[in-house]
């Protein structure tokens, strides 16, 4: 299975430090079948960041990662993917400890939210919207999936492929190829 990064940097090894703590699905290394959706995400990012070229990193996993340990969530909006994210995005969570990420998944999957979601979950959290209403107001990207690795144990299922993409000017992405490497 062939998925996509999007970056600021090109990346030597997947390092779940360097990962973001209160963010979806938990702490963890983020990639997305789409490779418009991780050019997006690099281009943010290096927009966030001030530095950088936009780069997408081309990885293959194995399908056995999924017989780890792992959450699956379905395309569509529910109330357990929005209570997750909650529980991922809380500043401070009263049932789990501060741990990042807040769960003990190897791999989450499922819909990547619109950036709306932080207003939902803000809302979400302090009472002033309902489930129904937050479910309803929670939208998924169309046709988006986005896989996180959160173990080491999972990193090991995947391997870096030979091409790496960096955009050139917005909209022109160039390919460069390097050797194929397990990462470790």
């Amino acid at each position: 299975m062939k998925f996509y990064h999007g970056t600021n940097m090109i990346i030597d090894f997947i390092s779940l430090e360097k990962s973001r703590n209160r963010v979806d699905f938990g702490k963890g290394f983020y990639l997305t079948d789409k490779i418009g959706t991780a050019q997006l995400w690099a281009i943010r990012k290096a927009e966030l960041e001030g530095e950088g070229i936009p780069t997408i990193i081309c990885y293959e996993a194995d399908p056995d990662l999924y017989n780890l340990d792992g959450q699956r969530f379905p395309d569509d909006p529910t109330h357990e993917w929005l209570s997750f994210i909650c529980s991922n995005r809380r500043s401070n969570p009263p049932t789990t400890s501060k741990k990042e990420p807040r769960h003990d998944f190897n791999w989450v999957s499922g819909a990547i939210a619109d950036d709306k979601i932080v207003d939902v979950v803000a809302e979400y959290l302090r009472g002033e919207t309902s489930d129904e209403e937050a479910i309803r107001r929670a939208r998924a990207l169309p046709k988006t999936y986005q896989l996180s690795l959160h173990t080491a144990a999972a990193i090991s299922f995947v391997d870096e492929l030979i091409v790496i993409y960096k955009q050139l000017k917005r909209g022109i992405w160039s390919q460069n190829w390097i050797t194929r490497k397990k990462m470790t």
